[in-house]
C-alpha cells in the first residue's frame, strides 16, 4: 500500500520484533557482527511484507514496524514470517561452529514476536540529515501492538481486539489473555494459531494473564 505524504488511513498496524535481543547485544562483542545478524533475521520479513502489498515504515533497533491494509495480507505474511524463520534457524543449527559458542542464538536459532492491531494512523514527515526525509506515523493501533508483541513466551504473534473485529478472528486463535499495565487500561490480545508452522518455541501464555 502506498503512504501519502500527509493524510490519515485506516489499517493494520503490524511489529515484528526479535526476542531475546537486549541479553544477546550484552553478551556480542564488537566483532560479533551483531547489526547483520539482526538484518538477516528482518530481512525476510521485510521481503514478505512488501510481497504481500503492505509497507515497511520503519526500523526501531530489533525491530521493524510494518502497515497493511488487508487482513488476508496480514495473516499471510504471518505464516511467510514463520516460515522463513524456521529456514534461518536451521541454517543456523547447520552452521553453528560460525558463531561464538556462548552467543544466545547460536544454541536456539532466533525467535520472533508479531503484534498485530487494527486502527486509524495519522502520517506525516519528519527529516534528519542523516536520514534524509521520513515518514512519521502515529496511532493507538501502533502502541497497541507494540504492547502486546511482548506477552507470552516463544515465538508468538499477537492479535488486538480491534484487528480481531476487522477479519483475523476467522483464523483460529487461543485467548483472549490480558496485560495489567500500570497506570495504562487493561490491554487484552489473543495469539494467533502458528504452532504447526515454528520451529522454535511455543505459543504460550502465563496462566495468570488468562481472561474470559
Amino acid at each position: 500500500m502506498k503512504l501519502s505524504e500527509n493524510e490519515t488511513i485506516d489499517a493494520f498496524a503490524m511489529i515484528v520484533d526479535i526476542n531475546s535481543f537486549t541479553p544477546m547485544a550484552s553478551r556480542s562483542s564488537k566483532s560479533d557482527c551483531v547489526a547483520q545478524f539482526v538484518r538477516d533475521i528482518l530481512s525476510g520479513g521485510i521481503d514478505i511484507v512488501e510481497e504481500q502489498g503492505g509497507t515497511v515504515a520503519s526500523f526501531m533497533g530489533d525491530a521493524f514496524l510494518a502497515v497493511l491494509d488487508n487482513v488476508d495480507a496480514v495473516y499471510m505474511t504471518c505464516v511467510g514470517i514463520a516460515k522463513n524463520l524456521d529456514r534461518l534457524c536451521e541454517y543456523i543449527s547447520n552452521h553453528q561452529r560460525d558463531f561464538p559458542e556462548d552467543w544466545h542464538y547460536a544454541k536456539g536459532g532466533a525467535s520472533l514476536k508479531i503484534g498485530i492491531e487494527y486502527g486509524w494512523i495519522d502520517i506525516s514527515d519528519i527529516f534528519s540529515k542523516f536520514l534524509g526525509q521520513q515518514k512519521l506515523l502515529i496511532g493507538p493501533p501502533i502502541n497497541y501492538a507494540c504492547r502486546i508483541s511482548k506477552a507470552g513466551k516463544g515465538n508468538r504473534c499477537n492479535v488486538g481486539p480491534k484487528a480481531m473485529k476487522n477479519g483475523l478472528n476467522q483464523w483460529l486463535n487461543h485467548g483472549p489473555y490480558k496485560i495489567d499495565k500500570t497506570g495504562e487500561d487493561e490491554y487484552i490480545y489473543w495469539q494467533l494459531n502458528l504452532e504447526d508452522i515454528w520451529i522454535e518455541g511455543k505459543i504460550e501464555a502465563d496462566e495468570d494473564t488468562y481472561w474470559g
